[in-house]
């Protein structure tokens, strides 16, 4: 399971400084529950989620949110014309793969549109906050209130730091995927 600290006080939090919250639906489920509404990820796109739930964040709508650069005449145009929306803030837990059963049981759980999503926002650092780690959640609330909620007007070297985190959260993600793979699978 994705670590769920902290998501009810960062959704209620950014909903008061005005901002969209879009979640996967366990999450909406469990925001709407403690009063917050969210968007369901599907409901953003225009389609459901696919196989299980392993196919809901690959999106033009979501990627080109995450990889939009403000002020960029081409990605203005873009965002214009297929109604592509400003996603500012990215949140993103991966699931402990190494502590979720037996060598091999795991693969089934393997992340694969959460990375793609915070490697995404982490490129786009100047224009989206990237934000991996619960610990994090109560100075990006404070440096969006001091900023009125644009993530431009944060400092520049505090989002190079989140986006550094995301790409190291990213990397240790991969690396359990290899031990996860390279382990024995036991008695046939």
């Amino acid at each position: 399971m994705t670590d769920k600290t902290g998501i009810v006080e960062l959704g209620a939090g950014l909903r008061d400084l005005g901002a969209t919250v879009v979640a996967t639906r366990g999450t909406a489920d469990l925001l709407g529950r403690a009063g917050t509404d969210a968007v369901v990820i599907g409901d953003l796109t225009g389609v459901p989620e696919l196989m299980g739930g392993r196919v809901r964040a690959f999106h033009p709508s979501v990627f080109g949110g995450l990889l939009y650069r403000r002020g960029h005449a081409a990605d203005e145009a873009d965002v214009k014309e297929y109604g592509i929306p400003r996603i500012d803030v990215l949140v993103c837990n991966f699931r402990d793969l190494e502590a979720d059963g037996e060598p091999g049981a795991s693969m089934g759980s393997v992340d694969v549109g959460g990375p793609a999503m915070v490697r995404a926002a982490a490129k786009n650092f100047a224009d989206v906050l990237p934000v991996v780690d619960p610990a994090d959640y109560g100075a990006v609330l404070d440096a969006l209130a001091a900023a009125q909620g644009r993530v431009g007007a944060t400092d520049l070297t505090w989002r190079q730091t989140l986006a550094a985190k995301a790409f190291a959260r990213t990397a240790a993600y991969d690396r359990s995927i290899e031990r996860l793979l390279g382990q024995p699978a036991g008695p046939a």
